[in-house]
């Protein structure tokens, strides 16, 4: 193997006769050095979105979510007990949501008011990390006759015209005790604060209340909608919620955080494996161009072949040759992508100097992690695509004939 190896470096570093020559080779190992690290940046970008929508959705979003059929939810002796029992969960909080009309003055929107219990709700998300302005201990600080206190989403607040300390109005249904009659009803906050989470649908729906102030909007009494769940492990929220389904045997709808946003990282995870498959095509299209160049090659030594063949080398000696020519111009390109392409990847993590339309990506940013998997899966890929392109050159040099070859070359 040594004499093949030392043979297939010089044939590679060997200047050839014109510029063609010296161009092909380059441009071969530079069009292989751009597929990788067009690959690995494109890879960066799709899991740094995933990771970064799942890390600003758990962080408004419970793992697990609890809620009766009848979207009102008793908190019996059975339900705690079961909770606290169980060794999967970390924390439980109660909370209250529903839709509503807000405004203030003219300008209205649509919004998703959830009523929370502050102390509790920090144990089973990242809330508290995510309010700009005011302090949570606010909403649940009115004084009697005063008007309670509202945090709404930057956005939300936004569209209707809402500064800190303005008063909103909030319309929700309301029953007039008689069948089949309601009204609206009316109600007035102070907004105490305003909350970012980095995904412009929370930002422009999501506004917190006192869980007992929407209690009374609702008109639900002591009840809840449903019962946030904080475990050890976000990936297994699946399992957990299975078990725990099994546990109240199906008393109440039990659904997990990946559940609730299934299609949409069914859809990152199939952009990913999509653009993967797009952009091997470059290095499949690179690896045209090192056949061209190993036929150049074979080409110009077709009288060295020959003597080779000559003094004894084998078939399998002068496959070997161009093997291993070809594969250290593939692995050379691949090298190159992965320097070049992390590189990039790196300042991209680093700078923040790409925005963009939060309404259309969620995210008001470019996110980017480099995963170590996809990194060797990208190099698998390429060196494979590069060695089974170089057989068919590598087998053509082992058809020449020596006598043919010294005489004509």
């Amino acid at each position: 193997m040594a004499a093949e190896f030392y043979l297939a470096r010089r044939y590679l570093l060997n200047h050839r006769p014109g510029a063609w020559g010296w161009m092909i080779g380059w441009m071969a190992t530079g069009s292989v050095a751009l597929g990788v690290a067009a690959l690995i940046i494109t890879l960066a970008v799709m899991s740094g979105f995933r990771d970064d929508i799942r890390q600003k959705i758990l962080g408004v979003q419970p793992h697990v979510l609890i809620n009766s059929f009848d979207n009102r939810l008793r908190l019996t002796p059975a339900l705690k007990s079961g909770l606290d029992s169980s060794g999967d969960v970390q924390s439980w909080a109660p909370y209250v949501t529903g839709q509503v009309l807000m405004g203030r003055g003219q300008q209205s929107s649509g919004a998703l008011i959830k009523g929370i219990d502050p102390s509790r709700e920090m144990s089973v998300s990242d809330i508290k990390s995510k309010l700009l302005r005011g302090d949570w201990k606010d909403l649940t600080a009115a004084t009697p006759g005063s008007k309670p206190r509202i945090f709404l989403g930057q956005e939300l607040a936004r569209n209707v015209g809402a500064r800190l300390g303005d008063t909103v109005w909030i319309i929700t249904p309301g029953a007039l005790g008689m069948p089949g009659l309601s009204l609206p009803k009316a109600n007035l906050f102070i907004v105490g604060g305003f909350v970012q989470t980095g995904l412009y649908d929370y930002d422009s729906s999501l506004a917190y209340v006192a869980l007992p102030a929407a209690q009374q909007i609702f008109g639900i009494g002591e009840d809840v909608t449903g019962v946030g769940i904080r475990i050890r492990d976000p990936d297994n929220a699946e399992k957990v919620a299975r078990g725990l389904q099994l546990k109240f045997q199906g008393d109440y709808w039990i659904h997990s955080w990946l559940s609730l946003n299934h299609n949409l990282f069914s859809a990152l995870k199939l952009e990913k494996t999509v653009m993967f498959i797009i952009l091997i095509l470059i290095t499949i299209v690179a690896s045209i161009m090192i056949v061209s160049n190993l036929l150049l090659s074979i080409a110009q030594k077709v009288k060295e072949i020959g003597i080779l063949r000559a003094m004894g080398a084998t078939g399998r000696t002068i496959r070997l040759v161009f093997l291993i020519e070809g594969a250290l111009m593939g692995c050379a390109g691949t090298l190159i992508g992965v320097l070049l392409g992390t590189a990039i990847s790196v300042v991209l993590a680093r700078t923040n100097f790409i925005h963009l339309p939060a309404d259309v990506y969620y995210i008001d940013r470019l996110p980017v992690r480099l995963d170590p998997l996809d990194i060797f899966t990208v190099i698998v890929a390429a060196c494979g695509i590069v060695l089974v392109a170089t057989l068919y050159p590598a087998h053509r040099a082992t058809k020449l004939d020596p006598l043919d070859a010294i005489r004509y070359g």
